[in-house]
């Protein structure tokens, strides 16, 4: 049985919303890179804004979206050569700061004030599916958008490929722990960005049937749709750290660790504990 991924909010305020998860991420770019003279931020959101817009012309030229497929924003349709580039901007960009923010803070042990900003963006991101989920269920009454087959075996391969050069780069940049940090960042991001455009029937996975599809049972829909989530919108997207990391543009901080203190010998303290009781059996006389 083929399962494919459906979705009827393109047209419902999805990608309008996209837009505001795009300023805040830019904002927070621009913080970093002002304020704190770091620029990994603003490396990691182009790199995700690029990265997606070649896979969006990828999967539009291969027709995988469906030849009906077409964007528009606030009512103004796309035109087609535009789609991809927008959707890699909207899409790629905050999901790649997001997954490297949430690396970072990981890998650099940060306290609790300092995961406060990230999990306010958590909370944004959230929100702003269930708008779009809400917008989609009452503008399009359930028609079908856009549809997607999952298992592909080109696409597939191309994921795993992806996943295994990955892999290679860590292993040979000594970053395995960094890339195991970014993976979660992006699975993080997956569960918060659609889960509730699927637990409100917005993006789900379905089937053929003679008239068209309909909606799959309840288990290939969880167990279809957790492993897009680990497979494809994680796995598949971890070139977005990889590449900069390759050519130096991006690395994740390390704890700071406070210097060590001076180590005595243990003559050294026996002379130290001689010469305190010296002073205090004999405190007139001199060294």
């Amino acid at each position: 049985m083929d399962f494919w991924m459906l979705r009827t909010f393109d047209q419902a305020g999805y990608y309008e919303t996209r837009l505001i998860l795009v300023a805040l991420s830019l904002a927070i770019a621009g913080y970093f890179y002002y304020y704190k003279r770091d620029r990994r931020f603003l490396v990691m959101f182009l790199s995700g804004a690029v990265l997606q817009t070649i896979a969006e012309f990828a999967l539009q030229f291969g027709g995988f979206r469906g030849w009906s497929y077409h964007l528009a924003i606030f009512g103004a349709p796309l035109p087609s050569l535009l789609s991809p580039v927008y959707q890699g901007l909207v899409e790629g960009g905050p999901l790649a700061l997001f997954a490297f923010w949430f690396a970072d803070l990981r890998s650099s042990r940060a306290p609790v004030k300092s995961w406060m900003p990230f999990i306010i963006l958590c909370m944004v991101v959230l929100a702003l599916s269930f708008v779009a989920g809400f917008l989609g269920t009452a503008r399009t009454g359930g028609q079908i958008t856009s549809q997607r087959p999952m298992f592909v075996p080109h696409s597939a391969l191309a994921v795993t490929a992806i996943i295994f050069i990955s892999l290679w780069i860590a292993w040979r940049k000594n970053a395995i722990s960094a890339l195991v940090s970014f993976f979660m960042g992006l699975l993080f991001f997956a569960f918060l960005n659609y889960e509730p455009l699927h637990l409100l029937g917005v993006r789900y996975i379905g089937v053929e049937a003679p008239g068209g599809f309909v909606r799959a049972s309840a288990i290939p829909q969880i167990v279809v749709m957790l492993l897009s989530h680990i497979f494809e919108a994680s796995g598949g997207k971890l070139h977005y750290f990889m590449f900069p990391l390759a050519v130096g543009l991006a690395t994740l901080k390390e704890k700071e660790i406070s210097p060590p203190r001076e180590r005595y010998s243990t003559q050294h303290l026996q002379d130290l504990a001689q010469r305190g009781w010296r002073k205090r059996s004999k405190p007139f006389t001199k060294p």
